[in-house]
């Protein structure tokens, strides 16, 4: 089995304007699915992330959060065994923000190598 990181990307603008009604029902969407990982065995650690930060440059800190006059931002991540990136994507497909349209999901194999 690979490692994989799922990279979730949503609209900032839309999080922002989340009421808490929303913000409940699409965590209880993506626990659903959490769950369903984890019953396949596929599961390693997940987290949301918060939006506040730090945006680093080689010459700077940057205070306004870590996605500086971006539209989308990464709220979220997975990190999960597959067998394959064609397995990790059917994984993938199956997250309720990605098939509503309201995120979309990098999918990266991890490189781990021996040390």
């Amino acid at each position: 089995m690979e490692k994989f990181l799922l990279i979730i990307r949503e609209d900032l603008k839309r999080l922002r304007q989340h009421t808490k009604k929303e913000q409940l029902s699409e965590l209880l969407e993506m626990q659903e699915w959490t769950d369903w990982i984890i019953a396949s065995g596929n599961y390693i650690d997940s987290n949301p992330l918060k939006s506040s930060g730090r945006y680093i440059t080689k010459d700077s800190i940057l205070s306004d959060g870590p996605f500086i006059e971006s539209k989308e931002g990464v709220s979220g991540y997975y990190l999960i065994h597959a067998s394959s990136m064609g397995h990790a994507i059917e994984i993938t497909q199956h997250c309720p923000l990605l098939k509503r349209g309201l995120a979309v999901v990098e999918v990266r194999p991890v490189d781990v190598q021996q040390r």
